[in-house]
């Protein structure tokens, strides 16, 4: 089972199509009587359109949902029980791939599992499979977002190896076999999934009261700019060494980096580590 998972890695297929379901509904009555059929036209349609409207919010609450729970069951069988996920829910997955809110839900779901840090080697690689087929539909569709998540979880799951001698166990993870993902050379990626780092960082620090800014507005204002400053080498930082592990070029790293430090106007000795951080 394990070897069919590594051959799927370097394989791909190509989903089809769903098709839709039309429905149709037809009033028809055989009585002449003209009063009668008045009657039936007239009550009845009201119903039909009460009944449609109904049919078509339920409808569209199940369309809604069905991505959300798909994803959470299958995220669930690929960390317990990889060998179950057979060639109908790998083609469903594939479908879900292609809209944002499967990959949204793929994300979500599998960030909600990143205390199970450590997998067996079916699920490592089940993952691995998985992973490529929603990278590549993220970097398609220029959903930056989930593939922002995802990338931090290529750094957070592993599985331990065993070295050729069999005496040690090393900790292979994610990132290492998905360097080729496309959306990698993308710097329009790296940039929008720096700025969404940087918000939710922002997103933590509690917000200062007008009572608190206006007793001493100068402490306020020099607090928030070490703030982002700090925030901002940090994101920094940790992105370069992530462009870094992908296998990215120095040319490219740097090009990101130029555009960054420039945007935060960061202190020339914040600017010098990262930079030597990148040539190290």
């Amino acid at each position: 089972m394990i070897m069919d998972l590594k051959d799927d890695i370097i394989s791909s297929g190509t989903p089809s199509d769903g098709e839709g379901l039309g429905h149709s509904t037809s009033l028809d009555s055989s009585d002449s009587d003209p009063h009668k059929k008045l009657w039936i036209r007239s009550g009845s349609q009201t119903s039909l359109q009460s009944w449609a409207s109904s049919l078509s919010y339920d409808s569209q609450a199940d369309d809604v949902n069905e991505p959300k729970e798909f994803m959470r069951k299958f995220v669930e069988e690929v960390f317990k029980m990889p060998h179950v996920i057979d060639v109908d829910k790998k083609a469903r997955f594939g479908e879900l791939a292609q809209t944002e809110q499967g990959r949204l839900w793929f994300a979500r779901c599998i960030n909600a599992k990143r205390c199970c840090k450590c997998v067996t080697e079916a699920s490592f690689f089940s993952l691995i499979q998985h992973f490529s087929v929603m990278l590549f539909e993220c970097c398609e569709a220029e959903d930056f977002s989930p593939a922002k998540s995802l990338m931090n979880m290529c750094f957070t799951y592993y599985h331990e190896a065993t070295t050729p001698g069999g005496q040690n166990r090393n900790k292979e993870f994610l990132y290492t076999y998905l360097r080729q993902q496309p959306i990698w050379r993308s710097l329009r990626f790296w940039n929008a999934a720096f700025f969404d780092a940087l918000q939710c960082e922002r997103s933590l620090r509690p917000v200062v009261t007008r009572e608190e800014v206006e007793s001493n507005r100068l402490q306020a204002v020099t607090d928030e700019l070490h703030y982002q400053e700090n925030i901002t080498f940090g994101q920094l930082g940790t992105f370069t060494c992530n462009m870094h592990a992908f296998g990215l070029s120095k040319e490219m790293v740097n090009e990101f980096l130029r555009k960054q430090v420039t945007i935060a106007s960061l202190r020339p000795d914040q600017v010098k580590l990262l930079r030597d951080n990148v040539e190290r």
